[in-house]
């Protein structure tokens, strides 16, 4: 039985909140909506004719610049990632957020405006199991800005990210993991930030509109310009964690590895994302459901082969005998003194190797298993 937190969960009710756009300036309310079991995240642009909706899916990525901004046809979304981080890291899976403006509002820069709507709205445990991309080997990307991310194998989500600005300037270090609790006191209420530098290309670009310093920390030299005094003394690297979490729900599944981090950025972000999205891709093409036949009988070759993808000589099972209880069955595979190991093992007293017989028992097994769990078949194998 799975505990709760591996089931699917949706927001209880629906619940809004308003205020205005960072790079638009525009007016917006968005509000969150209950949604069903394997829904996924959806933006609703409730202002466009038809109301057309957005998968938030890495396939529908767009542009990466300064914010994440998905779309469909010519329907767009902007800055999405802070919204994202809070319902992934919140735990919820399936919602629907409705928006009457092509950006969410920026509230004060951070996620903490939406954890509180999400609080708001309750969440609620679905009937359905979580889907999450468990790291089997190591994954990375790189960036010619000198971005590294590296995803490793863990059993659950961890980040540790290093932020360094211009010339190493304000080089800061966290490592978390990332559960509700952890993100509502050490992730959602770092607020977003930007280099003087910066603040007049983006303006030129019509951007950061809606930008001011009470919902971002401009930086200047050694100096740092806010309306109330940093948050966390890493503030920067907190909300460079937080983006991260917003982009990689983008990947649909939930990440069960640790992501280790050097000047993360929304672009090298989705480049992770991609890569975990492409590999996930890989696993369900090779898990291919195959049906088992129902009763206690036995399986003859064909049968054998339409369940196991293994041929000739690596195929170890002719035939199932029978299926005796959900724990035994039994296979027969058929050894002739043909066989070409026998020339060197051994000559004159011929044995089948040991690792050949510990695979036939595996493949028994593997059929065995399937059986078992035939309802499940689909889901065991992905």
């Amino acid at each position: 039985m799975a505990s709760t937190h591996e089931f699917q969960h949706s927001v209880g009710k629906v619940a809004s909140f308003s205020g205005t756009a960072l790079h638009t300036g525009e007016k917006v309310t968005l509000k969150l909506h209950p949604a069903p079991v394997d829904h996924g995240i959806k933006f609703r642009r409730k202002d466009l004719q038809d109301e057309p909706t957005i998968d938030a899916k890495i396939d529908n990525l767009k542009t990466v610049e300064r914010a994440t901004t998905i779309g469909e046809g010519p329907v767009r979304v902007h800055t999405v990632e802070h919204v994202l981080a809070a319902l992934w890291a919140m735990g919820v899976d399936n919602t629907v957020v409705e928006m009457d403006a092509n950006e969410p509002p920026i509230g004060d820069g951070s996620a903490q405006p939406y954890v509180d709507l999400i609080r708001k709205a309750g969440v609620t445990a679905q009937e359905e199991p979580r889907k999450f991309f468990d790291v089997r080997d190591t994954m990375h990307v790189e960036s010619k800005t000198g971005a590294l991310l590296v995803l490793l194998p863990d059993d659950k989500f961890r980040i540790s990210c290093t932020q360094a600005g211009p010339n190493n300037q304000f080089t800061q270090f966290l490592s978390l993991e990332i559960a509700p609790a952890i993100f509502e006191r050490e992730i959602a209420s770092a607020r977003t930030f930007v280099y003087y530098e910066d603040v007049k290309p983006l303006m030129d670009k019509n951007l950061i509109k809606g930008g001011s310093l009470e919902n971002a920390i401009v930086v200047r030299g050694e100096a740092v310009l806010s309306k109330e005094p940093l948050r966390f003394a890493d503030e920067f690297v907190r909300h460079k964690i937080l983006d991260m979490i917003g982009d990689l729900a983008l990947v649909g599944r939930r990440i069960r590895g640790h992501v280790v981090a050097i000047k993360p950025g929304h672009a090298a972000n989705a480049d992770l994302a991609r890569a975990v999205a492409r590999e996930q891709t890989r696993r369900s093409a090779m898990a291919t459901p195959r049906a088992i036949p129902s009763g206690d009988g036995g399986l003859d070759t064909d049968q054998v082969m339409q369940i196991l993808p293994h041929r000739f000589p690596f195929l170890m099972v002719d035939r199932i005998i029978s299926f005796e209880t959900e724990t035994k069955c039994v296979g027969v595979k058929t050894v002739t003194i043909n066989e070409p190991f026998f020339q060197g093992h051994f000559p004159g007293h011929a044995v089948m190797p040991g690792v050949m017989q510990v695979e036939a028992m595996a493949q028994v097994a593997s059929i065995l298993l399937l059986n078992s769990r035939k309802p499940r078949v689909a889901s065991a194998i992905s």
